[in-house]
């Protein structure tokens, strides 16, 4: 389907004062009492708006609207279309759950959750790897149960399934946005069944996708019903359908009048979704900040998004940000900041959101309270981002601090190691994000060399040429593991910057019994195999660990293990820290992640990788001999170690000219600096005496509330409560 587009978000706004109440007319429930059940059609498509129905008043569209976001399914789709913003076209979520083939016994072999890892690296993946006409955006997302059980119980999902959420908009004369999704899985299914069982044909590979596609097909919701060219069709295995209007074939009166009544409600919904997560997160961020007696919070729509002909001065929401406490303002201040500034904007500021880090903090209890400021990389031309995933990378990053500074340094480890499975990270931090981020970072890296090592590439080729000589023949594991790097920062009293923050990699040759090519162990050609990977593959591996996407929440774990570093030295020191409390409490409170994450699911994947042959390769000697070779990389990440470089006033300014002044710019707006980077920050003020309380309770009723935890808002960084999404860590050691 595809429809033009709505309004784009103006403003995510909150008001400082008593103005709570002033969430005006647009709860969802209040505005649905008078409308009826939606309608469902011919074709099992449950609608918002039945064919015939106008929407001639405020009233009608706001009761339509509220239907919506009662569902949901609907909640989501509008969602959605935040995300997309104003392209034209239509918005879809589909949503699929393979779990099911966990227990297929006609299908030994099959690995769900293989499977759905790989789908969800397909749709995920660049528009280009796929023969879809037309432009288009695609995003998906695995959703647990835990955080969502309105959806897995509208859909009627089981609890130890495991959904596959896939937003999607396309453009005019282009593949319709329901069809997308269900293309790029036929494209993607027969490749992964194929690694699954190499014996499986093409045909049946396709075969066994759509099978599985007719009983994972659970829900379908869009702002148009599937057209009844051939969506219809398509999307007839979907168990359950909603869209807010019945669009017909393609070009009919139907099909124009769905475009205008989906528009006129996309648009109403999205601006009470809004106005809503406002409400909710600044009464939680209240309740749960413990701010002091005389210090208020409230909350406002964005300008023109309340009642029709509503106005009135509205600043930018604090709350929005998961480590942001605002300091107390009068109603009507000014901006809270740089960083609530750029997410406030409906062009998120021209920020590139994926790229935020931590480079700044200041921690001056009783006088300035906790400052900070994250640097980034402006957006390309046309870059789609998600505010809630904006959100999500700085939660995730407050999340991370709590964790490095309430636990015991000496634990900040993971290993993968195939004959250590009960040594793959300390139990504490393989329940955090911090441990989730090394873990996961460990097992791209060792991906990342097994890339990097493919005899059919021209790097691969004379890596193996150089390594096994004439004969074809070597014997060599090595153990590669991540280390801080060169880290420089510059101190400045009760203030730290991080200039510069990059990852080493090591490897060391080690020989593994188990391993599929076993071998003699030959201290000579090990360590010319040592060297000849330290100073060929170890280089390509270090600058993917520093630079890559994959890499990211790894080098965002580790600024915040930089900064928690700095806070217990100044704490040890005696100087006063906002963060005291926590310091080796063994109290990881909301950094907990939730949700079915474990840390042996990333184990057990190392371990079908090598069984599977991921690390082995085929190549052919110069005398014309088939040798099969495999490769094996083992390690980890750890952080137990962390020696920093300070660096001078003086240095600070040649290398990175007039960066106080950018950072005190930032937390007032977003700040551009000499290199081209945009700084954003905050200010949070310090709790008062019973904040410590308080806080604990209110963060665990929160943290397992009905909403689930979309920005569990801090004492800012002064208490470090971080709230997160669902999901759990891991943690690992080096061998």
């Amino acid at each position: 389907m595809r429809i033009p587009s709505h309004s784009r978000w103006q403003r995510l706004a909150a008001l400082f004062g008593a103005a709570l109440i002033a969430f005006v007319s647009g709860v969802p429930g209040a505005l649905a009492e008078s409308t009826p059940p939606p309608f469902t059609d011919a074709n099992g498509v449950r609608l918002i708006v039945p064919p015939g129905t106008s929407l001639d008043t405020d009233q009608q569209l706001e009761a339509a609207s509220g239907q919506l976001l009662q569902s949901p399914m609907g909640r989501r789709l509008v969602a959605a279309r935040m995300r997309f913003g104003t392209d034209p076209g239509n918005v879809s979520v589909e949503w699929f759950d393979f779990s099911w083939l966990r227990d297929e016994k006609t299908l030994p072999w099959f690995r769900a959750d293989t499977f759905h890892s790989d789908m969800l690296n397909a749709l995920n993946a660049a528009n280009s790897g796929f023969d879809i006409p037309g432009d288009y955006n695609i995003a998906a997302k695995p959703v647990d149960y835990a955080d969502n059980r309105e959806i897995y119980a509208e859909l009627g999902a089981k609890q130890a399934g495991k959904l596959l959420e896939v937003s999607t908009s396309n453009v005019y004369h282009g593949t319709h946005s329901e069809q997308i999704p269900l293309a790029r899985i036929r494209a993607a299914g027969p490749l992964s069944i194929q690694r699954m069982s190499k014996d499986i044909s093409d045909a049946a590979a396709k075969s066994l996708t759509d099978s599985i596609l007719v009983r994972s097909s659970l829900g379908l919701a869009s702002e148009n019903s599937p057209c009844l060219n051939k969506c219809n069709k398509q999307t007839q295995d979907f168990q359950r359908k909603l869209a807010i209007a019945y669009y017909g074939r393609g070009g009919s009166p139907d099909s124009k009048a769905s475009v205008a009544v989906s528009q006129n409600v996309m648009g109403k919904a999205t601006s009470q979704l809004r106005r809503e997560k406002t409400r909710k997160e600044e009464q939680k961020r209240k309740e749960t900040l413990g701010l002091r007696p005389d210090c208020d919070t409230g909350v406002a729509g964005p300008p023109g998004e309340g009642t029709r002909g509503g106005s009135g001065r509205v600043v930018v929401m604090a709350a929005a940000l998961p480590m942001a406490a605002a300091p107390c303002s009068s109603p009507g201040g000014s901006s809270s900041g740089g960083l609530a500034e750029a997410l406030a904007s409906k062009d998120t500021g021209g920020v590139d959101f994926s790229t935020l880090e931590m480079r700044y903090l200041s921690d001056n209890p009783g006088s300035g309270g906790v400052q900070y400021s994250f640097s980034a990389k402006p957006a390309a031309p046309g870059l789609q981002q998600d505010i809630d995933s904006g959100l999500d990378l700085l939660t995730t990053s407050a999340a991370d601090l709590r964790a490095w500074l309430v636990l015991d340094p000496n634990k900040f480890w993971v290993n993968l190691n195939p004959n250590e499975p009960d040594r793959i990270v300390d139990t504490e931090l393989g329940q955090t994000n911090a441990g989730r981020a090394l873990l996961e970072a460990d097992l791209q890296m060792k991906r990342t060399e097994g890339k990097l090592l493919d005899p059919k590439t021209d790097f691969g080729a004379r890596y193996w040429k150089a390594l096994t000589g004439p004969s074809g023949k070597a014997c060599y594991s090595s153990r590669l593991w991540i280390v801080p790097g060169d880290v420089q920062v510059r101190e400045d009293g009760g203030s730290l910057y991080i200039l510069k923050a990059t990852l080493a990699v090591n490897a060391k040759a080690q020989h593994i019994a188990g391993l599929p090519q076993s071998c003699d162990a030959d201290p000579e050609s090990d360590a010319r195999n040592e060297r000849l990977e330290q100073t060929t593959v170890v280089p390509k591996v270090a600058e993917a660990v520093n630079t890559a996407p994959e890499y990211a929440p790894l080098r965002r774990a580790f600024l915040a293990r930089i900064v928690a570093q700095w806070i217990r030295k100044r704490h040890q020191e005696g100087h006063p820290t906002s963060f005291g409390k926590l310091i080796d409490s063994g109290d990881l409170g909301p950094a907990r992640l939730k949700g079915d994450w474990r840390p042996r699911q990333v184990f057990d994947t190392y371990v079908h990788s090598i069984e599977s042959g991921e690390f082995t390769y085929e190549q052919t000697t110069e005398e014309g001999d088939t040798v099969v070779t495999s490769t094996m990389v083992f390690g980890g990440v750890d952080f137990s170690k962390l020696n920093t470089t300070p660096v001078s006033a003086e240095r600070m300014n040649s290398l990175y000219p007039q960066l106080p002044q950018t950072v005190k710019a930032s937390r007032d707006h977003p700040a551009a600096a000499p290199d081209g980077s945009i700084w954003l920050g905050e200010t949070a003020a310090s709790p008062d005496s019973s904040l410590w309380s308080r806080t604990s309770d209110a963060v665990r009723e929160f943290a397992t509330s009905r909403t689930g935890v979309m920005v569990l808002l801090l004492g800012a960084l002064v208490v470090v409560t971080f709230g997160i999404r669902s999901g759990s860590g891991r943690r690992r050691q080096p061998s």
